[in-house]
């Protein structure tokens, strides 16, 4: 009986012991460089096809149709 308590004993304690291992959370980037993905322009798309002046002109269009000012007059 003795046997199996130490056993049993022996295995918690090796079983709560290997929870304490904490694994090192790094990043593989270079100093001086970012870790990211680099973000695409906002008009870089099919509806825009990469004509910033078409998309900065639908944003005033719709900054126009959101000004109150410009819809009630």
């Amino acid at each position: 009986m003795s046997k199996l308590v130490f056993i049993t004993t022996g295995a918690a304690v090796a079983l709560m012991l290997s929870a304490c291992g904490e694994q090192p959370q790094t990043i593989a980037a270079k100093p001086g460089t970012s870790a990211a993905k680099p973000d695409d322009k906002p008009y870089n798309n099919e509806k825009f096809n990469n004509d910033r002046a078409t998309w900065e002109k639908q944003l005033r269009a719709r900054a126009d149709n959101q000004n109150e000012y410009k819809r009630v007059n």
